[in-house]
């Protein structure tokens, strides 16, 4: 369960995480807009067996940019997962998931990145099919906000579209998550393992 909430903080966020160069002005002309989704996967170890589960971010939109040199950049992209659309296949343990994220007073799981370079991470994962490239999100599981390092890898482009993975290994204690056992004996590992795929429609400005 707390898999979960790991893995949609993932999520997201997944998604577009942030290259700490190349940061972008506000006054950055604008050079088109981008409008994404993203499936998250997750799963997470106990003393019983693995528990898996996924969920889907809410639709998002960011804005392509250029910075002073002519690079292009994401100023910011901030994706939400919905706790309630989590999904472990078990109503009692998604159940317990929910109470475990106080979802009636944090119904998301919130991430963020800021000053992506759009161009270095096409570089970076345009390496072949084995390119990959780091990238920090910022993630917010209920009231609790920390910087988690991901992978990107498997990138794609076709005209307008544009695809890629993200990965990263969410710790339940750093978000002071407790994870519920089952009489005491069934508990859950601390670290979850989340995978976002992204995909995203690219509109190019005039």
């Amino acid at each position: 369960m707390n898999i979960r909430a790991g893995i949609l903080l993932a999520t997201l966020a997944a998604v577009h995480s942030p290259f700490s160069a190349g940061a972008a002005s506000p006054d950055a002309p604008v050079s088109g807009t981008i409008r994404g989704a993203c499936d998250v996967a997750f799963l997470v170890t106990s003393t019983l067996h693995d528990v898996s589960g996924s969920a889907r971010c809410l639709p998002f939109a960011a804005v392509l940019a250029r910075d002073a040199a002519g690079r292009q950049v994401i100023p910011v992209v901030e994706v939400e997962v919905p706790v309630a659309g989590m999904d472990t296949r078990n109503r009692s343990r998604d159940g317990q998931m929910r109470e475990m994220f106080r979802s009636e007073r944090f119904p998301r799981i919130h991430a963020a990145a800021h000053d992506v370079n759009v161009e270095r991470l096409r570089e970076e994962m345009g390496k072949g099919r084995e390119g990959k490239s780091p990238l920090d999100l910022v993630l917010r599981i209920r009231d609790v906000e920390r910087t988690v390092r991901a992978t990107a890898s498997r990138l794609e482009e076709s005209g307008g579209r544009v695809t890629f993975d993200l990965e990263f290994p969410v710790s339940l204690g750093e978000f002071d998550l407790k994870a519920p056992s089952v009489l005491g004996i069934i508990r859950v590992g601390d670290k979850v393992s989340v995978k976002t795929t992204f995909a995203l429609t690219v509109s190019r400005s005039p």
